[in-house]
């Protein structure tokens, strides 16, 4: 079984029944969160069409066609990416002169638009000329994190497959298998959307400093202990020294509460280290330490220096 068959069973098992029932559309959008699959699922359609020994409604992952799409070396299945900020008129040009070329190997071709809420308003209308003179036996794709960046003209012809993220349990017990520390897996898992991104996380050497800096700095702050607001300076402004490393830190911080609040309540199994106790205090001064927390990662977002943040942060948890 492939790993996305275990995250999105809903989704995959949804495509085994149309495909099974011979009703594919010719498009579809992925909408969800970043990170939550969608980029497989859309390989997994693309392997299911293509792929030389389907078992039980899924493709093997292993004949010759299964890995050429994998490795993105498969000439009838074409995606486009880009890491600019807008996906322009040309590039959905091109595209569309593809799509009127007939299949390489076969009758099916498959066409993936990654973060397709990044075309501008001249390459949607460009695209929509596809649905307008839809080609026979091609599927084509969208994946978005941004429906509501879509052209309600697109939106109106292809047939929306909404992602939600996969578990948080689940990702867990799949990482502790991976041999990952139970406490390390448990944050990794609830900071990503899939076991791939969860694991790299998890195995990330920056994210399991910022883990142990992050333990000890609440362990201090539920003895209320004024050396925590020392290790502000000490221990985290060093391990955060951009804006992706700050915000992480903070989201560090305020999923630690989340567990010690569900811990509060015996909604979780056994904690430890900071999360167990922070969740010996009452769940009013949870609550409220949890709102400092938000207001914190607001900050941050308008601009507020980290440091500054942290501090005052500190200060209102501490008091």
């Amino acid at each position: 079984m492939l790993p996305i068959e275990t995250t999105q069973t809903r989704v995959i098992t949804q495509f085994k029944r149309v495909i099974a029932a011979d009703q594919l559309s010719q498009s579809y959008i992925f909408a969800g969160p970043a990170g939550v699959g969608k980029m497989q699922v859309a390989q997994w359609l693309a392997m299911r069409l293509f792929c030389l020994n389907v078992q039980d409604g899924s493709p093997c992952g292993e004949c010759a066609e299964c890995q050429r799409i994998l490795s993105h070396n498969h000439p009838d299945v074409v995606t486009i990416s880009t890491e600019d900020k807008t996906i322009k008129v040309d590039a959905i040009r091109e595209l569309k002169q593809e799509m009127s070329k007939s299949g390489m190997e076969g009758n099916q071709r498959v066409f993936i638009i990654n973060d397709a809420d990044k075309m501008t308003t001249g390459a949607s209308n460009s695209l929509l000329k596809f649905y307008e003179e839809p080609v026979a036996n091609t599927l084509v794709i969208l994946l978005t994190s941004a429906k509501n960046r879509l052209l309600p003209t697109i939106l109106s012809r292809a047939q929306m497959i909404t992602f939600l993220p996969a578990d948080a349990s689940r990702i867990e017990a799949s990482l502790v298998d991976e041999g990952i520390a139970r406490n390390v897996a448990r944050f990794a898992s609830r900071m990503a959307n899939e076991p791939a991104q969860a694991l790299a996380l998890a195995k990330d050497e920056a994210f399991n400093a910022q883990l142990t800096a992050v333990d000890q700095l609440l362990n201090k702050v539920a003895k209320r202990d004024l050396e925590a607001f020392i290790q502000v300076q000490s221990q985290l402004l060093p391990i955060a020294k951009n804006t992706t490393d700050q915000a992480q830190l903070l989201t560090l911080i305020a999923l630690t509460y989340q567990l010690a609040m569900r811990h509060h309540y015996q909604l979780n199994e056994i904690e430890s280290g900071a999360v167990n106790a922070l969740s010996q205090q009452s769940g009013a001064q949870l609550a409220d330490q949890t709102a400092a927390v938000l207001v914190a990662q607001q900050q941050l977002d308008q601009n507020v220096s980290f440091q500054s943040d942290l501090e005052q942060l500190i200060l209102k948890l501490i008091g």
